[in-house]
């Protein structure tokens, strides 16, 4: 079947109803599965696996135009962002999302994280 082995591609964002302006190939979740398991070394015998929560982040590099204000990203609170693969259709829809943290300013594209607080949904 068609789109079988095509890997998911964040290529559109929409936080709280508008589109983001991002640079191509720059949108990445991480901690998607809101945990890890680290090895609990044993002094002897088998090794066990310990169980940690990470944090889940939204990561972009924003097309910063004459129109971006910093001022508005940073009080986005309590949102939903919505990333979607245009190609295949797939969508991850993170419910509640708010401001991380922004990069420099004036280099072009600019970091920006949001701070993913509750579990996303793959739809």
């Amino acid at each position: 079947m068609a789109g079988e082995t095509q890997l998911f591609k964040i290529d559109t964002v929409v936080a709280d109803g508008v589109a983001l302006p991002i640079a191509d190939d720059s949108a990445s979740l991480t901690g998607a599965a809101r945990w890890e398991n680290e090895v609990q070394v044993s002094s002897s015998g088998d090794d066990f696996n310990k169980r940690k929560r990470v944090p889940t982040t939204l990561a972009m590099k924003l097309q910063f135009g004459p129109t971006t204000d910093p001022a508005a990203f940073a009080a986005m609170a309590d949102i939903q962002i919505t990333g979607r693969d245009s190609q295949s259709g797939r969508r991850c829809l993170m419910p509640r999302c708010s401001f991380g943290s922004m990069g420099a300013i004036g280099g072009g594209a600019v970091d920006v994280v949001f701070n993913v607080l509750a579990a996303p949904q793959w739809l």
